[in-house]
């Protein structure tokens, strides 16, 4: 290798070293997801020794632990061994282009498939992970709202290979640029499917402005605004480890929950009284012990009868027996009734799982005079397929009792928006410890309100109730599902295409 390649190429990995900090996590750049992969690509098409894929994964490796510092909510080396595994997958794309690259003498345009096909296709097996969809390169296009109504076509998937064949697709024309005619036709192609899909979203969100929806209604979120007594704190050190609590011990910190939740009965009924149709909590926000639980909730309904308006609960109800939980949402009609009760689908992997008592009771909803309502919890919305039953249901408001921490604020609250647009229903995610959104059926955000900003723990919007019907919700992955088969026939291609070359 002469002396001014080997300096380009260490260019080009240093080059994409840095963009790929920004694709995704904590610092995202929308643009650095197109260029990153583009850098990384051209790097790896030159790469002839195995220790210059150990470069490649430690640069993916590196730009993992810096996009989700602090999100892996575990111990190390727990942190590390996800970074690395994730790190591992998400080398596995670029290898096969490589793989496929060297089986083919000539390269035509349709080769620019592989790398975005593999890539889909491994977000696609991520999302199937226990830990979600954490990770697809589709979020870092939050906010770019034409693109991201293809999510309601594709899923996340589409937005993941349209983002990435660019990088594919600019390095096919470099190679091939003393063909100015065949680099021609392969550009026009790229640039009417991303043309039309632009297009097409302009044209979804210029259609149905919010103020052309059919209602809108108010609605309030609360986060807890009362901090824990340090006698609460220990006795709940005491609960989650496992340590003999006396009936002295389990009135007190009943008397410390009681009063937490009748602060947020009483900030309930203010929001309901200033105008809101429906009033929610955060998750985990109304904690109280297994005996206490029937009178939170008459307490609840009788509120609801009183304000005229639906109540969420989302109660973390603690068993001091068997020391686990039940972390539920119960929507309170305004006659005084139990309209539905949820319990989480999906605890996060590690102590919540460990601890918390399920059911496997599908999504609930409602039709109401909001229209029909429904309830996720936080995690569950980081599974695309569990939600689409949001869809399913044509669901008009999905309300998700959410708890995050710094780390993940805003990460955590901008990867639920999609699933708005995926399932064509609006969205409020209340939050504690976090950031709260309420998003329309079009991923447009209406309202938010941040924990750590020193607000009122309080969100209010005027959300629209009128949800719409998403091909995404009728076909599901499938289009992640012919990445996959697109994947495997590319392949196959390249592998026979070896073989005939061998065989002459």
């Amino acid at each position: 290798m002469k002396t001014a390649s080997r300096f380009s190429r260490w260019l080009l990995l240093l080059g994409a070293a840095i963009v790929l900090l920004f694709c995704m996590g904590a610092n995202t750049v929308a643009a650095a997801a197109w260029i990153g992969p583009m850098l990384l690509l051209r790097y790896t098409r030159g790469i002839t020794r195995f220790w210059h894929w150990l470069l490649v994964w430690g640069v993916l490796f590196g730009a993992w632990l810096f996009q989700f510092r602090g999100m892996v909510p575990m111990p190390m080396p727990g942190p590390l061994l996800v970074a690395g595994g994730s790190s591992l997958f998400g080398l596995v794309p670029y290898v096969l282009d490589a793989w496929t690259r060297r089986r083919l003498s000539d390269v035509s345009f349709t080769s620019t498939l592989v790398f975005p096909a593999a890539f889909a296709a491994v977000d696609f097996s991520t999302a199937l992970s226990p830990y979600g969809s954490w990770g697809v390169w589709a979020y870092s296009q939050y906010g770019v709202l034409p693109l991201v109504q293809l999510c309601a076509v594709t899923g996340l998937y589409g937005v993941t290979f349209i983002v990435v064949w660019f990088a594919s697709v600019a390095n096919w024309a470099w190679e091939n640029r003393n063909a100015p005619t065949s680099v021609r036709r392969g550009l026009f192609v790229y640039g009417a499917v991303l043309g039309v899909i632009l297009l097409g979203g302009t044209i979804r969100l210029q259609a149905t402005r919010p103020a052309q929806f059919h209602r809108a209604e108010r609605v309030a979120g609360l986060t807890a605004d009362l901090a824990d007594t340090p006698e609460q704190q220990g006795l709940m050190r005491r609960f989650w480890g496992h340590q003999p609590l006396s009936p002295a011990d389990l009135a007190a910190l009943s008397a410390n929950l009681n009063v937490q939740l009748d602060r947020l009965l009483e900030r309930s009924e203010v929001q309901a009284k200033a105008g809101a149709k429906l009033v929610f909590w955060s998750e985990g926000a109304g904690m109280v012990l297994a005996d206490d639980e029937p009178s939170l909730l008459q307490k609840g309904m009788d509120l609801a009868k009183r304000a005229n308006a639906y109540l969420g609960l989302s109660v973390l109800r603690l068993n001091p027996e068997t020391r686990t939980m039940q972390n539920k949402t119960v929507l309170v009609a305004p006659e005084g009734r139990i309209a539905y009760e949820y319990w989480k689908s999906r605890p996060v992997p590690g102590f919540e799982a460990r601890w918390s008592e399920r059911n496997g009771n599908p999504m609930r909803w409602k039709d109401t005079s909001l229209g029909r309502v429904g309830s996720f919890i936080c995690f569950d919305l980081d599974f695309p397929t569990l939600i689409r039953q949001a869809g399913r249901a044509r669901l008009d408001l999905l309300l998700v009792p959410s708890n995050d921490w710094r780390a993940i604020d805003p990460w955590h609250t901008h990867m639920a928006a999609f699933r708005a647009v995926e399932n064509g229903c609006s969205l409020i995610r209340v939050t504690g410890s976090g950031r709260s959104l309420a998003v329309d059926a079009l991923g447009r955000a209406i309202a938010e309100s941040d924990d750590f900003s020193g607000a009122d723990h309080t969100i209010v919007a005027q959300i629209p109730t009128h949800g719409s019907s998403t091909l995404y919700s009728k076909i599901g992955d499938t289009f992640a599902w012919l990445c996959v088969a697109g994947t495997v026939l590319l392949l196959g291609r390249a592998a026979a295409r070896k073989k005939r070359v061998t065989t002459e």
